[in-house]
């Protein structure tokens, strides 16, 4: 999207302009939506030169305590929360309805919005494409916020927009 207060012309950005640049979107745009790969490694593959403990041998620490392998913190037998927990789990009947989603996604600007809005940038017409704009906000179309701000702006100033 352009800088909303047109380049810093002192003038608005042309509202028919980010309407399409928002709805039709550039391909590198569209692809940013989807997660980048992993580019960091988050565990270190261990040292060549340094012998690698194998998980059944005992640490220091279990031969100290005379235990015969690690305690874990969690449990129907672990001591507070986590055994309460555990617990709770255990006797409650589990569902088999999945849990809903927490947020429903935003609603995609409608195909007949999309034409009136594509119709209304060929020719340029600003009190169109606000109208067009405005309705898809109402209906729920998640908008970048200086697409929102443009479209709310009193049409005598969007004008503006078009002088030289």
């Amino acid at each position: 999207m352009e800088n909303a207060a047109g380049s810093g012309s002192g003038r608005p950005a042309n509202l028919c302009r980010e309407l399409m640049a928002f709805l039709h979107p550039p391909a590198a745009q569209a692809d940013a939506s989807t997660p980048p790969p992993q580019t960091a490694t988050a565990v270190q593959a261990p040292s060549q030169d340094k012998p690698v403990p194998k998980p059944g041998e005992a640490g220091a620490p279990q031969k100290e305590s005379g235990q015969s392998g690690p305690i874990s913190n969690a449990g129907p037998g672990a001591a507070g929360p986590q055994g309460t927990t555990q617990k709770d789990t255990q006797a409650a009947p589990k569902s088999d309805k999945p849990a809903a989603p927490t947020a429903p996604s935003a609603p995609k600007p409608s195909p007949e919005a999309v034409a009136r809005a594509d119709a209304a940038a060929d020719t340029n017409d600003l009190r169109t494409c606000r109208a067009v704009a405005q309705e898809m906000r109402r209906a729920g179309v998640a908008m970048p916020p200086p697409l929102i701000a443009l479209s709310a702006m009193d049409p005598r100033l969007l004008e503006a927009s078009l002088a030289p």
